[in-house]
C-alpha cells in the first residue's frame, strides 16, 4: 500500500531526518520535484539517498550545514548533490520553504511517524491527498504525491511555460545573484571537501526561454561558476538541459524526474 503524506507531514518529515544517509540532494523546487532518491539509488548502487530540497531555497550556510548533518559520516563516501540555479544563490525571501518550516519549531520524528501511521490507517491521509489534488485540478495545477524520501512526484494537467517564464524573468530582473552568497557557498564546498564529503552540482533542466533569461539577467555566469566550483573541490555534472521536457519552463513531471534521477545516479555510480 502506497503511504499518503499530508503537506504538513511531508515538510516536517524533511526536518527530522536521522544522520543515516549516504547522499543528500539539496536545492529548491527544481530539485525536490526533479530528483527521486529511489530511482537514483537503483541507478547508482543501492545508496541510501534523501531529497532535502525546499521551495525557493537558498544555498546558504545554515541550510547546507543542516543538509550535511543528515549524512552518515561512516559512509564510504558521504555526498551532497546540488541543483544549482540563480535563484539558489539569491538572498532568502519570504517564500523560502526551508526558512519557513524550520522556524515552526522542533519536530520529534517518532511523533510525526506515529501521526502518519494513524492518518493512513484511518484513511485521513488519503482523504487529504485526494482533496489536495482535487483543488490542484480545479486550479490547473499538477496532481502530486509526496514520498517519504523527500521527493514530490508531479503529474501536470496543464502546461503553462509562458506564465512561469514571465514570472522567472520578472524575478531575475528584480533580484540578482548575491556575490557574498556565492563566495560563502564556494567556501563551504572547500570545507566539505576537506571533511571528506563529496560535493556534486548540476544545472537543473529548463526550457530555452528560462535558460536565456537566467544567462542574460541573473548575474550568474555558469561557466565561471562551474570552474570555481571545481577549483573548490566539487565535481560538476554535465547534464544536458535540453534532454528533459518541463511542464512550466523549469519543473519536471514524474516521468522526466525519474529519467534525470537515473542519469545522475549513473554519474554517481562511476564517480563515487
Amino acid at each position: 500500500m502506497l503511504c499518503c503524506l499530508t503537506t504538513k507531514h511531508f515538510w516536517q518529515l524533511k526536518l527530522c531526518q536521522p544522520p543515516t544517509n549516504d547522499i543528500i540532494l539539496v536545492g529548491n523546487s527544481r530539485v525536490y520535484l526533479g530528483l527521486s532518491p529511489h530511482h537514483m539509488s537503483k541507478a547508482c548502487g543501492k545508496q541510501k539517498i534523501f531529497n532535502f530540497g525546499f521551495v525557493a531555497c537558498s544555498l546558504d550556510r545554515r541550510y547546507l550545514e543542516h543538509a550535511v548533518s543528515l549524512l552518515d559520516m561512516d559512509s564510504k563516501k558521504p555526498t551532497l548533490v546540488l541543483g544549482l540555479c540563480p535563484h539558489t544563490l539569491m538572498p532568502s525571501s519570504a517564500t523560502n520553504g526551508y526558512s519557513y518550516w524550520s522556524s515552526q519549531g522542533h519536530f520529534e520524528r517518532k511523533d510525526i511517524l506515529r501521526q502518519i501511521l494513524r492518518d493512513n490507517l484511518s484513511g485521513k491521509a488519503l482523504l487529504k491527498t485526494n482533496a489536495r489534488n482535487a483543488l490542484n485540478l480545479s486550479r490547473g495545477l499538477p496532481l502530486n504525491h509526496y514520498f517519504a524520501d523527500g521527493w514530490e512526484a508531479c503529474l501536470p494537467v496543464h502546461k503553462q511555460p509562458e506564465k512561469y517564464g514571465q514570472a522567472a524573468e520578472k524575478l531575475v530582473r528584480l533580484r540578482q545573484v548575491n556575490q557574498h552568497l556565492v563566495d560563502e557557498f564556494l567556501e563551504l564546498v572547500v570545507e566539505f571537501h576537506q571533511r571528506g564529503i563529496a560535493v556534486f552540482a548540476y544545472r537543473p533542466p529548463s526550457d530555452d526561454r528560462l535558460r536565456e533569461v537566467e544567462e542574460d539577467h541573473s548575474g550568474l555566469d555558469y561557466q565561471d561558476m562551474a570552474d570555481r566550483f571545481k577549483q573548490a573541490g566539487g565535481v560538476w555534472l554535465d547534464i544536458n538541459p535540453q534532454a528533459y521536457q518541463t511542464y512550466d519552463g523549469a519543473h519536471l513531471d514524474y516521468r522526466n524526474a525519474i529519467r534525470l534521477s537515473q542519469e545522475v545516479g549513473r554519474y554517481l555510480r562511476n564517480l563515487i
